[in-house]
């Protein structure tokens, strides 16, 4: 499938992610096609980075690593999509694809607040998931700050 290479080089470079975002949770999933494109347009995957308020999301590093000429993937970012999406109401997300556009691969950067969680109607589970997330979040923030 034209585009696979995407998901499968993000997945190589699964560290970036630990090391260049204080991120609590990370999903992805195949999106559907997206204006801008021809036809379908290319594979698009989408990544959601969730971390906690008030944490600094380090898009610009994560960016330049994945697209480092020796080692990042071969894409760049997809501002020709900025007519049909204006970056000033997607501050929070950033698009890249290669130069063929096989693989549109978009990064979402969402804030979550885990004491509302904690506070949640949905029971003991949220509380429970809540602690453990804060609290390993915390210890790789504590890490983090020590480079």
């Amino acid at each position: 499938m034209p585009g696979a290479w995407s998901a499968s080089g993000l997945l190589r470079r699964l560290g970036l992610f630990h090391t260049l975002t204080a991120a609590d949770a990370i999903t992805g999933y195949k999106g559907m096609g997206t204006i801008g494109y021809e036809g379908s347009g290319p594979v698009r995957w989408c990544v959601d980075i969730i971390h906690r308020s008030g944490i600094h999301r380090p898009k610009r590093n994560l960016i330049e690593a994945l697209t480092d000429a020796e080692f990042g993937l071969p894409v760049s970012r997809a501002d020709h999509l900025d007519a049909f999406y204006p970056p000033e109401t997607l501050e929070n997300w950033i698009r890249l694809d290669d130069e063929a556009r096989t693989g549109l691969i978009e990064f979402r950067f969402t804030a979550c607040d885990y004491e509302q969680l904690q506070l949640s109607t949905c029971g003991p589970e949220c509380q429970a998931i809540a602690k453990t997330v804060e609290r390993r979040v915390r210890t790789a923030a504590q890490r983090l700050g020590s480079f």
